[in-house]
């Protein structure tokens, strides 16, 4: 949905934002839903707006018998669904289990992380939901919406060193929240969450150093309701683990294309708020020599720091080659170009004389680019 922002302001909305939905009613033949800015201020200007030629002194005695409050207004269903692209349903559940845990995300994958242990003793329906905090006053509040995204990996053993199958997840997007359902299986998942649109790693476009992190990191809570009890615990994940769980995602979600024989890549494109793209080399005694272009992209952000990558992945590995990522906005763009080539060299030869990955993969970015045994 195309949003223009000076357009929002006229009419007294703010464009993507949450609103509260306080009331709905149907009456003398009209539809109004009554909603509340949650700052507080900032009411609707058009029809049905507290000083609109639309009230009769009945529907006004009916609707607003305390008079207008600041920030709560009535709308007509049509002007809702107009001006709103998206409404979400608290369900209310009394008889089910409910865990809620924070944490941050971090802003590059060399940084301490904490993921979500999931014990299920016995088959259970989940719903998990990601919710990014966010200052409600818009003066205060200069953060910008993450990526959310949750990856559930069931796990042979209470650590991320063990995850060998993909549960359930929600594509990532660029909101406020996210969730996804699955009836799980009794036996233990890991709960990754994710974000990277606001990572500072690697090189820059210019190819000088990222800068200065910021301190402020962007927090979350992760909100887990189930039809049986579930045991959580919040843990330190492996090193690696970002790397397998984007890795386990594209492989059972994401498109495949077989550019020869023996080498697999996975796309993760099309609803996915960006581009995230795994090879793999099945190859045993060759290395895999692969160029990712994604130059005329726009609107974009890398993990990696660039949009031209070439690796070397060594035989029998897989490897995460970019995450980009929509920004805040109305529109991007993701065009991506991959050349390849056989080697029994391990550096890049006449693509990189010497080297092994362009950009180079710090300590900051290794956690998720780092090649991966099949």
């Amino acid at each position: 949905m195309k949003v223009n922002d000076a357009d929002y302001h006229a009419i007294g909305l703010r464009p993507r934002h949450a609103y509260s939905v306080l009331d709905v009613q149907d009456i003398c033949g009209h539809r109004l839903i009554r909603l509340r800015n949650p700052w507080g201020t900032y009411s609707w200007k058009g029809d049905w707006s507290d000083e609109s030629p639309m009230w009769t002194s009945d529907l006004r005695e009916a609707l607003m018998v305390h008079g207008a409050s600041e920030g709560v207004f009535w709308m007509s269903l049509d002007d809702v669904l107009k001006y709103f692209d998206t409404v979400d349903v608290c369900k209310v559940r009394s008889d089910w289990s409910e865990a809620r845990l924070s944490g941050i995300f971090p802003n590059h994958a060399g940084s301490s992380m904490q993921v979500t242990i999931l014990t299920i003793t016995e088959p259970t329906e989940v719903e998990f939901g990601l919710f990014q905090e966010a200052d409600r006053n818009e003066h205060k509040s200069k953060r910008s919406l993450l990526d959310l995204g949750i990856i559930v990996l069931r796990t042979s053993e209470r650590s991320t060193t063990g995850m060998y199958k993909l549960g359930t997840f929600c594509r990532r997007q660029v909101k406020a929240f996210v969730g996804c359902r699955e009836m799980l299986e009794a036996g233990c998942y890991v709960v990754v969450c994710t974000a990277f649109n606001h990572w500072t790693t690697g090189v820059d476009m210019t190819g000088l150093r990222s800068p200065t992190r910021k301190e402020s990191l962007p927090g979350y809570t992760l909100t887990m309701h189930s039809s049986k009890d579930i045991m959580v615990e919040q843990i330190a994940p492996s090193m690696t683990f970002l790397a397998d769980a984007i890795i386990q995602l594209a492989i059972h979600q994401g498109k495949q294309h077989e550019g020869r024989e023996g080498v697999t890549c996975y796309y993760l494109d099309h609803g996915w708020s960006g581009l995230i793209v795994v090879v793999e080399n099945r190859y045993p005694d060759r290395y895999l020599h692969i160029k990712c272009d994604c130059t005329n992209s726009f609107n974009v952000v890398s993990t990696r720091g660039s949009l031209t990558t070439t690796d070397s992945v060594p035989p029998l590995r897989r490897q995460v080659l970019n995450v980009l990522t929509q920004l805040e906005g109305s529109g991007f763009k993701i065009v991506h170009r991959i050349t390849h080539r056989l080697s029994y060299q391990p550096d890049l030869d006449t693509w990189g004389p010497g080297q092994r990955h362009i950009p180079i993969l710090t300590q900051d970015i290794y956690g998720l680019h780092t090649e991966r045994p099949l």
